[in-house]
């Protein structure tokens, strides 16, 4: 059953979307915990009771703010790879380049939905359980990605390469520096480069019916 955060997502209102724009604003730049509601009231000119109309909680804001995060990162994303080149191998690049891009935005944090998680460690939590669906989403990406291009393993793979998109952001706010994106789009190109190329010699090996040969070093 939906929840009713969930049900009053669907009513958009110019109400609600400044609620979730000011919401945005300060917990992005603050932290989830150090900004309360009346702040929030304040800031956005809505009375209380309009607040509580649309988010019965606190939790309800925060997961609200982080659902409007997750879909329009999900749309910005989704637009940008349909005009990157259809080789799915480029593909899985330009994530990591999409992504590179927008860790270089002024004001740029770190992932909210890490953030989040950190602030409220219980997997029960509305900001948990909302991150965890925008971390499902980023698996399935990789994951039709990966098997699109034919890869083996594409549980591990995807997960791999999740776990690099993650290093692109955690390096890039605690460097200060998004250059560290830059070099996870690099790991990530060898990553894929390593996992074709096993997937090449298991084909080869299959199609001779015989192993390939190692070399005395790595035989011992």
């Amino acid at each position: 059953m939906a929840s009713a955060a969930q049900t009053n997502q669907a009513r958009a209102t110019p109400a609600r979307e400044r609620l979730l724009r000011i919401a945005d604003e300060l917990f992005y730049a603050r932290g989830l915990r150090a900004v309360g509601i009346d702040e929030i009231i304040e800031k956005s000119g809505a009375a209380k009771a309009t607040l509580y109309a649309h988010f019965p909680t606190k939790d309800d804001l925060i997961a609200g703010y982080l659902r409007q995060r997750s879909v329009q990162w999900r749309e910005h994303m989704t637009a940008r790879l349909a005009e990157a080149p259809a080789s799915p191998i480029e593909r899985v690049d330009a994530v990591f380049v999409i992504l590179a891009e927008g860790c270089g935005t002024p004001g740029f944090r770190g992932c909210p939905f890490i953030n989040a998680a950190v602030e409220y460690p219980d997997p029960r939590h509305p900001a948990s359980v909302a991150g965890a669906e925008h971390r499902r989403w980023i698996l399935d990406l990789f994951h039709s990605l990966v098997v699109e291009a034919t890869i083996r393993q594409p549980d591990r793979v995807a997960a791999q390469l999740a776990l690099l998109y993650d290093s692109a952001m955690v390096g890039t706010q605690m460097n200060r520096n998004p250059a560290a994106a830059a070099h996870v789009r690099e790991i990530a190109r060898i990553l894929v480069d390593a996992a074709r190329r096993r997937t090449t010699g298991r084909r080869r090996t299959r199609q001779t019916g015989r192993p390939r040969r190692r070399s005395a070093a790595r035989g011992r």
